[in-house]
């Protein structure tokens, strides 16, 4: 209808287009871009019973998948890292409040603590399957999310499962992330960057995308790191659902920030390392690992509990070849998208790898100069993101061979990626070499049947201990 333009369906009448006064403005001009090349329109705004069903298929599948990765006793079986340390330990012996409100390494981390309140409420021996398979939940859902907020820039399913898969496969950081309530975190941020920039056309998803970034917020200080994009989303959508997940995301971090604030604080001064260390290491770290893996390039370089290990590199022209390999595999996506070989979304390719890259320097320029296996999981998850927007077939409507050749690229792609998922399936870490949980409860409920005894102690490797009270194991016998 002429002399008319729509918001959310509602109709309203258009600004006279006459007078240099009347031009849009500088500001109006970057919303109206954010919103054609980042911030796009859902593609739907209903959702049959087809896609939820499908939506559950793929978290269950993915969150079996995921806890299948675990060797040993299994991830349903044991329990380490501070799900153990904080998390159980403070839920058996203090009060829910107490417990939820509980700070460690100065931020709160509310969901993860709310869960393991609700898992110590069933038998003992269940609590860690519950505990990891929330979290593999956690893991499937973030894919998900990735999945349906890519709809409006990949189009295809299977670039998008492309994208979405690897939150639960991703073949590095598994030595300190390994379906563990406390490193949900990392995993998380990749939702994040997903759904700032989902426009939610469902009553469903506009209620659940503000609750999601306000749990993701309560549970780690990291989020801080997208305020330019928070900032943008306002820009160019201000929609009531994006106000309300911009002021979710604040309040999360005004909590966060709290502790700080009050004093409150136990997280150790770390230091400042170098930013053009930290770049550095995601040249020859982040990249590389997030093509090859860490099995190929000499393992993670620390142990579970964070402290340094030496790299395993049998033959370093083989090291070296594969570092700068990496590279060869971002260049070359970029000069295929360049030269328009593709119909590459270079909006969402660009954003996706600074952010990458934002995300990278943010977590180690003010910790300790090691790179922890953690941080590198969301900067590489976003590396997935930005080759696959620009390897983005271009499809001739015609000529089925042309198609084809038009695919290679991003299938070229997702071979190399799954042949390093693959090999990076499994990995040994401190949770695999745990004991089974089963056999610490038989343990300790028979130390708890001496006379006098209180507690059971539970310590297997480095600093995961804690206490077990004879009261509880006696309940759950």
């Amino acid at each position: 209808m002429s002399g008319q333009t729509k918001t959310d369906g509602v109709a309203f009448p258009a600004a006279p287009a006459s007078g240099p006064d009347l031009r849009p403005t500088r500001l109006a001009g970057i919303a109206e871009w954010l919103r054609s090349a980042l911030f796009l329109p859902p593609l739907a705004r209903t959702v049959g019973w087809r896609q939820v069903a499908g939506g559950a298929v793929f978290v269950v599948v993915s969150a079996a998948v995921s806890l299948a990765r675990t060797s040993g006793p299994g991830a349903l079986n044991t329990i380490w890292i501070e799900d153990a340390n904080n998390f159980l330990q403070d839920a058996l012996h203090e009060s829910v409040m107490t417990t939820l409100t509980t700070q460690i390494n100065g931020y709160y981390d509310v969901l993860p603590r709310a869960v393991t309140a609700i898992a110590i409420t069933f038998p003992l021996t269940w609590v860690p399957g519950i505990m990891s398979a929330c979290a593999a939940i956690g893991y499937s859902m973030f894919g998900l999310i990735a999945y349906i907020a890519s709809g409006p820039h990949l189009r295809s399913p299977w670039l998008r499962l492309l994208i979405a898969a690897p939150a639960c496969l991703i073949p590095l950081g598994y030595t300190q992330a390994n379906n563990d309530l406390a490193t949900v975190q990392f995993i998380a941020l990749y939702g994040i960057f997903w759904l700032l920039l989902w426009r939610p056309g469902t009553r469903a998803g506009q209620l659940a995308a503000p609750v999601i970034m306000l749990g993701t917020t309560l549970s780690s200080i990291l989020p801080l790191l997208f305020a330019p994009l928070v900032v943008a989303r306002l820009i160019a959508d201000r929609s009531k659902v994006s106000i309300a997940i911009a002021v979710c995301w604040a309040a999360g971090l005004v909590a966060q920030w709290s502790v700080q604030l009050r004093g409150m604080s136990n997280r150790q001064v770390n230091g400042w390392s170098n930013p053009l260390w930290v770049l550095g290491n995601y040249v020859t770290r982040v990249v590389p690992r997030a093509l090859f893996g860490e099995r190929a390039l000499g393992g993670p370089g620390t142990n579970g509990d964070g402290h340094p290990l030496p790299l395993v590199i049998p033959n370093m022209a083989i090291h070296t070849a594969l570092t700068w390999g990496a590279w060869a595999i971002v260049v070359a996506a970029i000069i295929i998208a360049v030269v328009r070989l593709t119909a590459p979304d270079w909006p969402l390719a660009v954003t996706a790898l600074l952010f990458s890259v934002l995300l990278f320097v943010g977590e180690i320029v003010n910790n300790l100069p090691i790179v922890q296996p953690r941080y590198v999981i969301a900067p590489a998850l976003l590396v997935y993101a930005g080759i696959v927007a620009m390897l983005r077939p271009r499809i001739p409507p015609l000529r089925p061979r042309s198609a084809a050749i038009a695919r290679s690229p991003v299938v070229v792609f997702a071979l190399v990626l799954a042949v390093t998922i693959g090999f990076n399936y499994r990995v040994t870490n401190g949770r695999s070499e745990s004991p089974a949980w089963t056999a610490v409860v038989a343990a300790a409920t028979r130390t708890c049947m001496k006379p006098g005894e209180a507690d059971y102690f539970y310590h297997h490797y480095g600093w995961w201990q804690f206490k077990i009270p004879c009261g509880r194991v006696s309940s759950s016998s």
